[in-house]
């Protein structure tokens, strides 16, 4: 996990954040991501309002149904990463 976050780190871009969360979500399962999803949502990242939406729905929506389950782990971390990676586009916006 701590090299994705390093690839976050290096991004110079936000088309570089961007592609970098897109290849992180495209590792999780269609079963790992089932109650970020519900079913029917899209969780792929193609740009940087995708990428809020999705950090939305795991870190906000999410975040308090899931901070006590110990399965849940995963999600946190994928919560983390998208925080990050949102931050990070912050970041560049004011260089």
């Amino acid at each position: 996990m701590d090299c994705w976050h390093r690839r976050i780190d290096r991004s110079r871009t936000e088309a570089e954040v961007v592609r970098s969360a897109g290849d992180f979500m495209a590792l999780w399962s269609p079963r790992e991501l089932a109650p970020v999803t519900r079913g029917w949502r899209e969780v792929n990242i193609e740009n940087v309002d995708d990428l809020e939406r999705v950090k939305k729905w795991v870190v906000d929506d999410l975040g308090g149904e899931i901070s006590a389950l110990p399965e849940a782990q995963p999600l946190r971390e994928l919560g983390d990463y998208l925080w990050h990676a949102a931050a990070r586009i912050k970041e560049i916006r004011r260089d």
